[in-house]
Parts: structure tokens; C-alpha cells; sequence
């Protein structure tokens, strides 16, 4: 096997590690999301529990995972790639330190200012909730400490393609939330899952230590500011923590601001919809996160050809498997919002109003996708400058797109203005990155784009088709289970039709999948996986 060959083998191993990962750490995130709903509902409960919630997770993202994904794993993968793993450790060692004296300052200027951090993102709110949404702030806050924390062992972790603790943290978080929160929820209320965020948190630090010692760290306490490895994480962090802060404005400006204006519920109906629309985004995530340190390599030892051949074969996996359930999410949101929703104190009323957020959002997931591999490009040649410049023009567009499509299309415009936001930001960044690198295979991109859309076309139509064929021959037994086999049964078919034709029409894409499936079925795959 060759060197190019290895390295994809290595990056699909590791990519469907972690990507099996996040899908599971997001069907416990859908669970928890359903539970929450069937205790409380789709109101002014549940809209003061997301704007507490989005208060850590934003200053988590542009503080830690514009670091991680932009700089820290760059970085400490070039120390590795050559053999200064001490001077590497020494980096680790200094961000860790710093990290946690300087989120220890922001949580407790977070405290402080939380009344004025909610008046600002959701001016529509009435005193009673206004004041809930500020104590449920005050304590989903304390997580953001372990959340950094966590950003920093797990960009160490990534470095050295190592995966498991990275895969298993998020599971433990999650599943932490759900346990902890149902026991507490009726003393507590919703409040108990707010404080479940924080143990969930300190326990996945736990597992992200033990993870980060298996390979034997060498670590002492520094806040030397003047290391040059860490001036260079902080040269390349601070365009993507800007290019970050914007884009999380202009997210709340959609999801909190503009909606806190609209009838109670909306808020928990776009953050919902939201958080489906992402999960597949999450496979072009895995991807992106690991192919960066083997990019890096590439883009250190100019190795052009290699680095537009890693990349371009990425952006076609990733468009080859989001075109197809970008489809399949518009034409399936609401029946998945009634299976996965609507049991409790959650309507049907609510199913069709989260349904109508999710159909627009599902039109973003191509070009979020595509966003994901192509501005690691960037990162990995420490360039976080160009996706700066090209999200802050895409942002603006956004921001207008919100004013414009919010009075004709109400909530539903929100989504519709994030959506092509994804698709502007992909498409500006992708031209700048052709500039910088000249041909990045544009036929053959395009060629595997159209036989996709083909293909699924051709899903799109049993879908459809299979879905009234069920639902005129009416599914007998419990509710839950008529309703799963309505849902399943179409999509089982679907894939079936995507797969024959993208065969069929000599998809590559399409071997490329099914090599991830033969080789996790494959006995001792196990034991020889990627990193661990």
C-alpha cells in the first residue's frame, strides 16, 4: 500500500470512528431533547431553558472550538510530525493553564452580567421569564470551565489520531444529562437539567484525563504567554474566534433575538429543528476533524498534490452522503418531529410549527457540510485569515436575509436565512480556496455532484410514493411502533433505490462507503483501529 494510500485509510478509519461517535452521541441528544419536550412541552419553559443553554455553548465555540479545529491541533501535529514532542507537551501544558485561569475569570464575569447577557439576546422576553431564563444562565454556565478544559485534552487527543476518549466523553455527557435530569425534574424542574449540563461536563473532563494520560503526558504548570508556539496558536486563533463570535451573533440574532419575538415556543422550535438538521453535518465534521492532522503533514511538507487530493476526495464523500439526506430531511421533518417529539405536554400543533423550522433548515445541510472540510484546508496550510474575510461577508448577507425572510415566511424565514447563509459562506470560501491552490478536480467533482442528484432524485420519488403507500394501508399496533414503521419503512426502501442507482450510475463515492462498512465489519478491526 502506498503512503497516499495509507493515509486515506487512516483518515476513513478514523473519520468513521468518529463519526459513529457523534451519531450516537446525537441520538442521545435527540432522546434528551425528548424527554425535556414530554416534561415541559414547547413554551416559555423550554424557550428560557435554550437561551440559558446557548450563553456556555456560544463562548464554548468561539473560545475553544475555533482553538481546537483552527490552531491547537495544527500546531501541536506539527511539533509531532517533527519529533519535538517534548517542546509539544510544553504548549499543552501552557494552554491548559491558561484555559483554566482564564475561563475561571469569564464564568465569573458570566455570573455577574447574566441579566444583561439575556436583556441583550432576547429583548421579547416578560420579567417572569426574563428572571427564569437568568438563574437557568447562572447555572448552565459553571459547565463552560469543563467544556474548555475538554477542548484543549481533546485537541491533544486528535493530534496524536487518537480517538477513544474523544468518542467516549460525549456519550457520558449526554447520557449523564438524561439520568440525572428525569430523576431530578420533578423536584427541580427543568432547572435539574440545567445542573445535569454541569455534571455531564465534569464527568466527560474525567474521561477526556484519562484519555490524555494514556499517552503519557508530560505535563507542568506554565503561563508563559511568550512561547512561540503558543504566540502562533494565538496569531491563528484570534481571526477564527472573531470569525466565530460573528457567526454566533448572527445564530442568536436568528434563534433568540428575532424569535423572542415571536409567540412563545418558537425558540425551542428552531433550536430543536437546528440540532436535527445537524447531525448530517456531524459526518462532514468527523471527516474534517480527521483528516486536519494528516493535511497538516501534508501542507508542512508542500506536498500539494496530496493535499488537493486528500481534500477534494473529502468534499466528495461529504456532498456524495449530504445531498441525499438533505432531501430526505425535507421530505420526512414531520413525521420525524412527531416520532421523536410529540409525546407528553408536546402537541401536535408544536410537531407541525418545529416541522416547518426543520424543512428550511434541511436545505443548509450541503452547503454547512461542504463549509466544514473546505475552511479546514485553510487551517491546515494556518490560514485562518481567508475564512475569516469570507464568513464575515456571508454573516452581513446573513443578517439582511433574516430582516428580509422573517416578514414573509415568519419563524420558517429564520431558518430559510441560515440555510443560504451555509451556502454563501461554502461557495465564497471554496473560490478562495481554488485561488490560492489553482484546480482542486472541479470535473470530477462535478460529475460525482450530478450522479448524486440523480440518485437521489430517484430516492426522493420512493420516498414519497412509499410514504402515502403506508399511510393509505393503515399500520396496526401500538401508536409508537405504526409510527416507526412508517417512518423506517420508506427510508429502508429509499437507501435501497439511492444505493442501486448510484451503483448503477458508477458513483465512487459510493465504494468509498461501503469500504467503511467492510472494514468495521472486519474481525480485528478492533484491535488495529485508527489511534487505538
Amino acid at each position: 500500500m502506498s503512503r497516499s494510500q495509507s493515509t486515506k485509510t487512516a483518515l476513513v478509519s478514523a473519520a468513521a470512528l468518529v463519526g459513529s461517535a457523534l451519531f450516537l452521541s446525537r441520538i442521545l441528544g435527540f432522546f434528551r431533547n425528548s424527554v425535556i419536550a414530554a416534561l415541559f412541552g414547547q413554551n416559555n419553559i423550554t424557550d428560557a431553558y435554550n437561551t440559558a443553554y446557548l450563553f456556555p455553548d456560544t463562548l464554548y465555540l468561539i473560545l475553544i472550538g475555533g482553538a481546537v479545529s483552527s490552531a491547537f491541533i495544527p500546531v501541536i501535529a506539527r511539533y509531532i510530525h517533527e519529533q519535538q514532542e517534548d517542546e509539544g507537551w510544553r504548549v499543552v501544558s501552557i494552554a491548559f493553564s491558561l484555559t483554566l485561569v482564564g475561563m475561571s475569570a469569564i464564568i465569573l464575569l458570566g455570573l455577574i452580567f447574566a441579566p444583561l447577557f439575556v436583556k441583550l439576546i432576547a429583548p421579547g422576553f416578560g420579567p417572569a421569564k426574563f428572571t427564569f431564563t437568568v438563574m437557568l444562565t447562572r447555572i448552565t454556565i459553571l459547565a463552560i470551565l469543563f467544556h474548555s478544559l475538554n477542548g484543549v485534552l481533546i485537541g491533544t487527543e486528535f493530534s496524536y489520531n487518537t480517538f477513544l476518549a474523544t468518542s467516549i466523553g460525549p456519550l457520558v455527557y449526554n447520557t449523564t444529562i438524561i439520568v440525572m435530569g428525569v430523576t431530578l425534574a420533578g423536584r427541580l424542574g427543568i432547572a435539574a437539567f440545567a445542573w445535569a449540563t454541569v455534571v455531564g461536563a465534569f464527568l466527560n473532563f474525567l474521561v477526556q484525563l484519562w484519555g490524555t494520560w494514556r499517552l503519557k503526558p508530560k505535563f507542568t504548570w506554565s503561563l508563559d504567554i511568550r512561547h512561540p508556539g503558543v504566540r502562533r496558536i494565538g496569531r491563528l486563533m484570534l481571526p477564527v474566534m472573531i470569525g466565530l463570535s460573528i457567526a454566533q451573533i448572527n445564530l442568536l440574532f436568528n434563534q433568540i433575538f428575532l424569535a423572542s419575538l415571536l409567540p412563545g415556543g418558537t425558540i425551542n422550535a428552531l433550536v430543536i429543528s437546528s440540532r436535527i438538521m445537524l447531525v448530517p453535518i456531524l459526518v462532514a465534521t468527523s471527516i474534517g476533524i480527521a483528516m486536519l492532522p494528516s493535511l497538516t503533514r501534508q501542507a508542512v511538507a508542500k506536498d500539494h498534490d496530496a493535499f488537493r487530493s486528500l481534500f477534494t476526495e473529502a468534499l466528495r464523500a461529504v456532498l456524495f452522503l449530504s445531498i441525499p439526506a438533505s432531501v430526505a430531511l425535507i421530505i420526512l421533518a414531520h413525521p420525524i418531529i412527531r416520532i421523536l417529539f410529540q409525546h407528553g405536554a408536546f402537541t401536535d400543533e408544536a410537531t407541525t410549527v418545529t416541522a416547518g423550522a426543520l424543512l428550511f433548515y434541511s436545505i443548509g445541510i450541503v452547503g454547512y457540510g461542504a463549509y466544514e472540510i473546505i475552511s479546514r484546508a485553510f487551517y491546515a496550510m494556518e490560514d485562518t485569515t481567508t475564512p475569516l474575510r469570507t464568513g464575515l461577508l456571508s454573516v452581513a448577507i446573513g443578517l439582511v436575509l433574516n430582516l428580509i425572510l422573517i416578514r414573509l415566511f415568519s419563524f420558517r424565514g429564520l431558518a430559510l436565512a441560515f440555510s443560504l447563509t451555509g451556502f454563501l459562506n461554502a461557495g465564497i470560501t471554496l473560490w478562495a480556496l481554488r485561488r490560492r491552490l489553482g484546480r482542486l478536480g472541479g470535473r470530477r467533482l462535478w460529475d460525482a455532484t450530478w450522479r448524486t442528484g440523480l440518485a437521489t432524485l430517484a430516492m426522493a420519488a420512493v420516498l414519497l410514493s412509499a410514504g402515502l403507500a403506508i399511510a393509505h394501508n393503515l399500520v396496526v399496533g401500538p401508536p409508537l411502533v405504526a409510527d416507526l414503521i412508517q417512518l423506517l419503512a420508506p427510508i429502508l426502501v429509499g437507501v435501497v433505490v439511492f444505493v442501486a442507482v448510484a451503483r448503477w450510475l458508477k458513483v465512487p463515492e459510493l465504494s468509498l462507503v461501503f469500504g467503511i462498512v467492510r472494514r468495521r465489519l472486519r474481525p480485528g478491526y478492533a484491535r488495529s483501529g485508527a489511534g487505538d
